[in-house]
């Protein structure tokens, strides 16, 4: 297995956690630091690179709405 498919595995697998449901800190951490490492060390072309922290971000900021308005219906 080449660099590029393990590190696409890597990235895949903590997508397929988040896109589950996971909202774990330690998930959002490992996922963006597989990114970040695979990109810098040429793993992955920027072209890879951008959707991927797209996709990252969109993920984030609808965990991070739901969340909000969990709590709205708590206060």
């Amino acid at each position: 297995m080449s660099n590029h498919e393990n590190a696409m595995q890597i990235i895949e697998s903590r997508f397929k956690l988040l896109e589950a449901g996971d909202t774990s800190a330690v998930v959002h951490a490992e996922l963006s630091m597989a990114i970040e490492m695979a990109h810098s060390c040429g793993v992955i072309s920027l072209e890879e690179y951008a959707p991927l922290v797209q996709r990252h971000n969109a993920i984030y900021n609808e965990q991070a709405r739901a969340a909000m308005a969990k709590m709205e219906r708590y206060a």
